[in-house]
């Protein structure tokens, strides 16, 4: 999740920064020494022949400019209708690179082998490398393509309203956001984009959302014992991460808005509509109870049944009866030998059942 954060920071930082040096406005030196690149390598092919352009950042840029590109701009790909190339396994965003009477989309993603060594278990040691974001021109259009600035005050509004939280948070310092990077020097250390005047808001709006962020992922990971998410039933779980698709929502949307940040806007938003640039995460379905869904059904009474007696407990029961009947019937032979009339005592209750029962 870390690297896909990064990639998409890195981004950010190569459209922020890019669209100043085709403008003339930051030199290169100024600024290719940002942290957020460190750790990862950007490379920039030929769609047709797959043939390397440029392995670096600060060459693209360099060929971008000796071509007459005016700024860069970052989209959505879904939004522009960009289908990965079947050389990248992620596209989910795009590089869109401006001329005077046309622009060019660039498909950033990683490249996949084509061919896979069968047979054998193979040790992946790229896993210990670096990041390696591999940039493809997949379409050029003619015309313009529509940048639409940004109001973030209300943007802000929206998100406070959504997520309810204050957004800008007062736990975020007032200063531009600098996001992790792998190096900590001091001059690695620069604004993830470069926001002046009234666009300086998207800094603390961007912070605040982060932060946000780490908390949520806090909460919801499985090795914190403390976890938020482990104390909610079922229906405050889904509403819970509901809210962290949410915030994720928002976090792209603050990207690519404060990619674009353009000189000279703070005033042309005044009139313009808040709009997605990208599609917000669905509606959360309420989670349906299966009792409320079908009545309720008992289960079956199950009869206790005694537990199984042993085999030789009923036969030395059995012994024990027979041998207390003998001696019975022996005792009551003795008496009737010396008291005979006894005997029509015991017979009667005999004869008067055969009797009734004929």
């Amino acid at each position: 999740m870390r690297r896909e954060r990064e990639a998409i920071q890195r981004q950010v930082a190569l459209v922020s920064y890019g669209s100043r040096f085709l403008r003339k406005e930051l030199a290169l030196e100024d600024w290719f020494q940002h942290g957020i690149f460190f750790g990862a390598r950007l490379q920039f092919r030929e769609l047709a022949a797959n043939a390397l352009l440029a392995d670096d950042f600060t060459q693209w840029l360099a060929i971008l400019a000796q071509g007459g590109a005016t700024r860069l701009s970052l989209h959505s790909a879904a939004v522009l209708g960009v289908e990965a190339p079947q050389a990248l396994d992620r596209c989910s965003q795009v590089v869109a690179v401006h001329y005077a009477d046309r622009y060019q989309l660039w498909a950033v993603g990683r490249e996949r082998a084509t061919r896979e060594v069968e047979g054998q278990h193979v040790p992946n040691a790229a896993s210990y490398g670096g990041e390696v974001d591999c940039y493809l021109c997949v379409e050029e259009r003619p015309g313009q393509l529509e940048v639409p600035p940004t109001d973030w005050k209300k943007l802000a509004a929206a998100i406070a309203a959504d997520l309810d939280i204050p957004v800008p948070s007062g736990s975020v310092p007032a200063e531009s956001f600098v996001a992790y990077t792998r190096e900590s020097a001091e001059w690695a250390r620069k604004p993830l984009f470069v926001a002046k005047d009234a666009d300086a808001l998207a800094h603390r709006i961007l912070a605040t959302l982060d932060l946000e962020q780490g908390k949520f992922d806090n909460d919801t990971n499985p090795k914190n014992d403390s976890a938020h998410l482990l104390f909610l039933d079922e229906e405050g779980a889904e509403a819970f991460l509901h809210w962290g698709k949410r915030l994720a929502g928002w976090i792209g949307e603050v990207q690519l808005r404060a990619a674009n940040i353009d000189r000279g806007t703070a005033g042309a938003w005044q009139d313009a509509p808040l709009s997605r640039l990208q599609p917000p995460p669905p509606p959360r379905q309420p989670v349906q109870a299966a009792a409320q869904e079908q009545p309720f059904q008992p289960m079956p009474m199950v009869e206790a049944k005694p537990p199984a007696e042993s085999k030789w407990v009923s036969r030395l029961g059995l012994v024990v009866g027979i041998g207390a009947l003998s001696l019975f019937v022996l005792a009551l032979a003795k008496v009737i030998g010396f008291f005979p009339w006894l005997a029509v005592l015991f017979a009667l209750p005999f004869a008067l059942y055969m009797h009734y029962k004929d």
